[in-house]
């Protein structure tokens, strides 16, 4: 942040803007030990101001504009420096809810998963948020893509993130198999002669039978029940001729007998039209009574 911007973020949001000069100048210049001294100095100061910190925080959306975040590096200064703000007093980890609140205001645009993870944060994660694992969110946003391409599995990664990733490989699998089953139904929806029937692999639905052999059963069945009556007719009749005639008797006795076999060969039913006793008997006999009646099935 050059002089110019100084000027203007000062006059803007004061107590973030001196407090993000003070931190940029500690960690840019000197060795890491003077850098983490003079890190303790600063927390100590701005602790020493009862809400400082909390007022700093809310700043930070104001002092956002007056930094040029293109720079990587500088940009990388003053997402820690968020981090710094965020630790309540003596603190070396920041709280849940602080640590969305700030990703959602640093993050945003730069991070195309951030509603994901902090969604999955705030849903699994029972912890606060470790430096290390806020600065490796940086780089995972980085370099790693929406689609997760570009994620090694066997990198350094801190446990949260290799959890958030699986999370999301099990959103993404449940997606494409949802969208693979839509694509079967409008599939099927759309050939009509796809879609399987109950049973279809056995038998054949009953409105696919043709009207020539729902007719030719009908005429079936309705000669079998006309027949009957006929035969026990004339069967009556050749009793009675046999008592007065024995010899005409006998030769209509064995017309008829003649008439009900032939009508048994052609007759599918036909051994269904005998009474219910010989019926049963036959049933009972297992089918004997059919079989020498030349009944076939």
């Amino acid at each position: 942040m050059g002089s110019e911007g100084f000027v203007a973020a000062a006059a803007a949001c004061p107590a973030a803007a001196e407090a993000f000069a003070k931190y940029y100048g500690i960690v840019s210049g000197g060795t890491n030990a003077k850098a983490r001294q003079g890190l303790v100095e600063l927390s100590q100061a701005i602790d020493g101001i009862e809400g400082m910190r909390d007022a700093i925080f809310a700043d930070i959306p104001n002092l956002m504009p007056f930094i040029d975040l293109e720079d990587t590096c500088l940009f990388s200064c003053f997402y820690d420096f968020v981090f710094f703000i965020c630790r309540e007093k003596g603190q070396k980890s920041v709280t849940i809810q602080r640590a969305v609140t700030a990703w959602k205001i640093v993050l945003n645009g730069r991070f195309r998963l951030l509603d994901r993870w902090c969604n999955f944060v705030e849903k699994y994660q029972r912890h606060n948020i470790s430096e290390d694992t806020w600065q490796q969110l940086l780089a995972f946003s980085r370099c790693v893509n929406e689609d997760l391409e570009g994620y090694d599995p066997r990198g350094a990664w801190p446990v949260m993130i290799d959890d958030f990733v699986e999370q999301m490989h099990r959103i993404y699998h449940s997606t494409d198999c949802s969208s693979a089953m839509e694509s079967q139904c409008t599939i099927s929806s759309t050939f009509k002669g796809l879609d399987l029937l109950p049973g279809s692999k056995r038998k054949c639905p009953l409105h696919f039978r043709s009207n020539e052999e729902d007719a030719e059963l009908s005429d079936s069945f309705t000669r079998s029940v006309h027949l009957t009556p006929i035969k026990r007719l004339k069967e009556s009749h050749g009793t009675s001729y046999g008592v007065g005639e024995s010899h005409k008797g006998t030769h209509f006795s064995d017309s008829s007998s003649d008439y009900r076999e032939d009508t048994n060969l052609h007759n599918p039913r036909g051994c269904l039209q005998n009474s219910p006793c010989n019926v049963e008997d036959a049933l009972s006999k297992g089918f004997e009574g059919c079989i020498s009646m030349k009944c076939s099935f």
